[in-house]
């Protein structure tokens, strides 16, 4: 995976009254924070911010962070730890950066692709996909954008588990291996559309006709 550059600045803490000053200014509020390390208080440019990630196809992006400030300048390895949106603009809120080695494995959370035709589908069953992302353990320069699931060898009634997949060298499958990503469902049975009793209706109303008209005849 290729590290994207980000810059930011050490910030001094003001308070939610504070943090709003910033967004207002076009500035998100951060954290910097890793194993061992004091976390430091930084801001980010929203554009740059924004831009890094709308490039990317994956929510996993390692970032090549430069922290300046207090006359010092740091560069660091980190991923999003979590980031936190507006619930009604989904505008971004606060970030917190974590430091990874790029020599230590890290556990992450990575999409899963659906690939190729299942022939089970082809004959009208029907594909379910029953898991969208899998968690994995590899180096932070090993995060795939997403692992492919290939489907073109599925029947009706077959499935896809977790220990199926052919994941590249260097990535271990920390969800259980029994897991179930996809499967081909039989298709649904159409069920006979319930007869009208309205044959039966009409010749009900024609009877109580004739049988009014002979007593008014009677």
């Amino acid at each position: 995976m290729e590290q994207v550059v980000l810059e930011s600045f050490i910030r001094k803490p003001a308070g939610k009254g504070g943090a709003r000053t910033l967004r207002r200014s076009g500035i998100i509020p951060a954290i910097f924070y890793g194993p061992g390390a004091e976390p430091i208080p930084i801001q980010v440019v929203k554009s740059s911010l924004e831009k890094t990630l709308k490039k990317q196809t994956s929510e996993n992006i390692l970032y090549q962070l430069t922290i300046k400030g207090n006359d010092q300048e740091m560069v660091k390895t980190a991923m999003v730890k979590e980031l936190q949106k507006n619930p009604i603009d989904r505008s971004i809120l606060h970030l917190d950066f974590y430091e990874v080695s790029l020599f230590k494995e890290i556990d992450v959370t990575v999409g899963l692709k659906i690939t190729g035709k299942a022939p089970g589908v082809e004959k009208g069953g029907i594909l379910q996909e029953i898991s969208r992302d899998l968690e994995i353990r590899c180096l932070p320069t090993n995060i795939p954008n997403h692992i492919e699931v290939d489907v073109s060898a599925l029947n009706i009634g077959d499935s896809l588990h977790a220990e199926d997949l052919k994941l590249p060298e260097g990535i271990r499958v920390l969800s259980d291996a029994h897991l179930t990503l996809v499967t081909v469902i039989p298709p649904l049975e159409e069920k006979p559309a319930a007869e009208e009793p309205a044959a039966e209706a009409e010749v009900e109303v024609a009877s109580k006709k004739g049988k009014a008209k002979t007593e008014a005849e009677g």
